[in-house]
């Protein structure tokens, strides 16, 4: 049987591994980009290569001090799925792409944020 990890622990950190205040949820995204190899040799089945390789995410939360602000900067990002567990982490460097802020008169300010990944992205060791 595998073992399930809740997400109550994650944790989203900027450079110096601080910890971003507020921060609700994340999302990664990976892709990898294609390019068609087919050739006579395959007898008309179609077969690839990769290429390029992307990431990006979100991550959103709630407004506890001053939110990070959207520039032409690279910048270090942490995603932690759960503090109490060592190597459960990506990281590399990125930009913050877009920000949100939503507020209404029955809840929280509120911020989302998307970014772009520029480089490497560290996987979980485990």
């Amino acid at each position: 049987m595998s073992t399930k990890f809740a997400g109550h622990l994650g944790q989203l950190q900027v450079p110096s591994l601080t910890a971003i205040a507020g921060i609700k949820s994340w999302t990664l995204d990976q892709t990898c980009d294609t390019v068609e190899t087919t050739s006579f040799d395959d007898l008309g089945i179609a077969k690839y290569m990769g290429t390029v390789t992307r990431w990006s995410g979100t991550f959103e939360g709630y407004k506890t001090g001053v939110p990070l602000v959207c520039a032409d900067t690279v910048t270090t990002i942490t995603l932690v799925e759960d503090i109490g567990l060592v190597g459960q982490t990506w990281s590399g460097a990125c930009i913050i792409t877009g920000i949100s802020a939503a507020n209404s008169f029955d809840g929280l300010n509120s911020y989302s944020y998307t970014f772009q990944g520029s480089g490497e992205l560290t996987e979980p060791i485990a």
